[in-house]
């Protein structure tokens, strides 16, 4: 048979020798997958319980409620000015600390405490209660300071 090609032989596939469980060995592309499904896994569980954390220890711990009173205060609040630095009832829980920054040059009341010009008051509360006076930084004159 000179000039007709040849043809190879017909083969027959062969399947892949069972493993011991019975079932044909995974193929490497398979296993791949599978194991890039297990690691997107386990990073996506670490990243969720992580943002858990930071979202529910977010309300935890004590807080700062703090207040700038600007140099000139006086003389806006002396114009007629309405002048609101503060809020008439402030909420609280025990531990937080109430910071008065006093830039002007003259006192002002800030509930049961008064702050010199220049001064800074830093009043941490360790018990609950509620603890109201005069305020010069609010134009009802009063404030309320409720800790729980």
């Amino acid at each position: 048979m000179t000039g007709e090609p040849t043809q190879p032989p017909a083969t027959t596939p062969v399947a892949p020798a069972p493993t011991a469980a019975g079932a044909p060995p995974a193929r490497p592309d398979r296993r791949r997958r599978q194991w890039l499904a297990l690691g997107t896994s386990v990073v996506f569980f670490v990243l969720a319980a992580a943002f858990l954390v930071v979202v529910l220890s977010a309300g935890d711990g004590p807080s700062e409620y703090r207040v700038v009173v600007p140099a000139g205060t006086g003389s806006r609040l002396d114009a007629g000015e309405t002048v609101v630095l503060v809020d008439s009832d402030v909420r609280l829980s025990v531990d937080d600390t109430f910071v008065v920054v006093n830039q002007d040059d003259r006192t002002h009341e800030v509930g049961p405490f008064t702050v010199r010009p220049g001064e800074t008051l830093r009043h941490t509360f360790t018990t609950p209660g509620r603890y109201e006076g005069a305020c010069t930084l609010h134009p009802s004159g009063a404030v309320v300071i409720t800790v729980t």
